[in-house]
């Protein structure tokens, strides 16, 4: 038996989970924060929620990202997880494909799992992962690279995806904070 689990007051263990509500937000680190902002906000067209000097939020696919320049751990190489991922449609994926390519940030290759979806992998500035899924109508999805049922395996190589440098959009999006 587990001691973390045994050592719980009586009254904890009897009362159980409570229901959570909805997905408020996930926070990753940056190493610049002006970048950060541009990258969520110019590449990804994310909506600022908070701007401090040390962390920013922005609203992005209806869930809330938070990016802070201080008490971080970032990932390591050759590492999938944790990732973020989004779902979008056929045209989306090639389209974000395409943008994130004008913008010099490298992704992966598309790939799949059960040769119907169409993945693809890209890290922002920071080395975060992010995933892109494509549940169906992707063209050529059944020849693609196959990964595992869980992870990518050898069908994305993680680590071609890092980089240092990048070319920030020409138009900049508002940077003023909405409220929820």
């Amino acid at each position: 038996m587990n001691p973390a689990i045994d050592d719980r007051p009586a009254d904890a263990a009897q009362a159980g989970p409570v229901p959570l509500g909805k997905f408020d937000h996930v926070s990753v680190p940056c190493r610049d924060l002006e970048e950060a902002t541009c990258f969520f906000v110019d590449v990804l067209g994310g909506e600022m929620r908070v701007s401090t000097p040390i962390f920013a939020e922005v609203r992005l696919g209806g869930a809330n990202i938070g990016f802070g320049a201080q008490g971080t751990t970032f990932m390591q190489p050759s590492t999938e997880y944790p990732h973020i991922a989004f779902t979008v449609g056929p045209a989306e994926l090639a389209q974000l494909k395409a943008w994130l390519t004008q913008c010099e940030i490298p992704t992966s290759n598309y790939w799949t799992r059960f040769g119907v979806e169409a993945l693809m992998f890209f890290r922002d500035p920071s080395g975060n992962v992010f995933e892109l899924y494509c549940h169906t109508g992707f063209p050529g999805a059944e020849s693609f690279p196959r990964g595992p049922a869980a992870g990518h395996g050898s069908a994305v190589d993680i680590d071609a995806i890092r980089y240092d440098t990048w070319k920030r959009p020409a138009i900049r999006r508002s940077r003023e904070v909405v409220p929820d």
